[in-house]
């Protein structure tokens, strides 16, 4: 008996639809099927035996989701004849979670910086040294420092790193650290959420593995999550990090994946009109006379500056700027803005503003904090794509303080 037999109406209000295409979509589909079937047993075995690669289950994989990941990847290596390999997740800690932990073990070491994205700090801390997985933090601006601790610890290591930092916008030298990394045969790990690959290539400057938050400036309009992990190494994704990924189950899902996609169309146009309004909006904060410092990259002033010269393709979107006086002057100004949002993510084409004290960092020791310029005066900033003059005049009248005392 064939399909079309059953036509009562219960069976025809359930059985599958043929999908009919005699043309190819000028955009990528949305394909929300948690499962995908098959004509016989023999090609249900066949797809299970070719993972990652067969559609099965969209844990495993989606016709949406991974060629996203795959132009993630290839945006990573642009320009270059590299070949890299990319996944998508369900957010950028999921990214950062799942990468760590398909590549160490109770006794292994995550070498990493002193101040991190806050959530960053409090999965080191919370979930991976409780299994016995130690976390070392370095000035990775003392590559014999590096050299030293690496020729000393036992078992497996990572190197795992913002550039810039969040939210003192340090900057580490991804060659150098690469290049030592490498005589020991430590993986490099960057998270290189703050400039995309429009600004910087990690793996092209030597790391071995890129992270994401796609949820930012990737997707650029604040209405899909995500994350990405990408590397070079085929077997590094296909025998660690995707098996891991996959039984965890923090995948993405079709409408986040397609949301993302339409946001890396405009991405190069985006991140220009941010590094350009950001530069403009910390030179004009340089100059305030209510302003007491100001982090950004692109200033001759930083201290960083010439590291993100040479690896930096632009100064991307953020900046951090230091209130002269006391905490309550930094709530002024942060109240006293109505184009920029009060808001805890970044990378959207509104700027957005974050007191990291109170917020972000919160969790982190006040005196680590102070040590790292993160002051109870600290603003940063996620220095949107609207016009630059708008920019500047509503933080013009935010840090305006004789006026606002009145």
């Amino acid at each position: 008996m064939s399909l079309k037999s059953f036509n009562h109406f219960e069976t025809l209000c359930t059985k599958p639809i043929k999908e009919v295409r005699n043309t190819a979509n000028h955009q990528l589909g949305i394909n929300p099927s948690s499962a995908f079937r098959f004509d016989n047993t023999a090609d249900s075995i066949k797809a299970f035996l070719s993972q990652p690669g067969s559609h099965v289950y969209s844990r495993y994989g989606n016709p949406t989701v991974d060629p996203v990941g795959q132009r993630i990847a290839d945006l990573e290596v642009s320009g270059s004849k590299t070949k890299a390999y990319g996944v998508l997740t369900s957010s950028g800690m999921a990214a950062i979670h799942i990468c760590l932990q398909s590549l160490l073990l109770p006794g292994d070491t995550v070498i990493t910086q002193e101040i991190l994205y806050g959530g960053t700090s409090e999965l080191l801390n919370k979930v991976f040294v409780p299994q016995k997985i130690k976390v070392l933090n370095l000035n990775f601006s003392n590559l014999i420092s590096l050299e030293k601790s690496l020729l000393k610890l036992k078992g497996n290591k990572v190197i795992y790193l913002e550039t810039p930092v969040n939210p003192n916008l340090a900057c580490v030298d991804i060659k150098a650290v690469s290049k030592i990394a490498k005589k020991f045969k430590v993986l490099v790990i960057v998270d290189n959420t703050f400039c995309t690959a429009y600004i910087q290539k990690p793996l092209l400057l030597g790391a071995d593995i890129v992270l994401h938050s796609t949820t930012k400036f990737l997707h650029g309009h604040g209405v899909s999550m995500g994350g990405a992990i990408v590397t070079k190494d085929k077997l590094l994704m296909h025998d660690k990090i995707w098996p891991f990924l996959k039984l965890i189950g923090s995948t993405s899902n079709a409408f986040d994946a397609w949301l993302i996609h339409l946001g890396l169309k405009t991405l190069h146009i985006r991140m220009q009109r941010h590094c350009d309004n950001a530069m403009a909006l910390a030179n004009y904060l340089d100059q305030h006379e209510n302003v007491q410092k100001v982090n950004y990259p692109g200033l001759d002033n930083h201290k960083d500056h010439n590291i993100a010269k040479n690896q930096m393709n632009g100064f991307g979107a953020l900046l951090s700027f230091e209130v002269k006086g006391s905490i309550q002057n930094a709530k002024r100004v942060m109240d006293g803005l109505s184009l920029a949002a009060i808001a805890p993510s970044l990378g959207e084409t509104d700027t957005m503003v974050l007191h990291p004290a109170s917020s972000s960092h919160l969790r982190v020791d006040k005196k680590l904090r102070e040590q790292h310029g993160i002051s109870d005066t600290l603003i940063r900033v996620s220095v949107g794509i609207e016009n630059i003059e708008d920019i500047i005049n509503d933080f013009n009248i935010a840090l305006d303080f004789k006026i606002r005392a009145k």
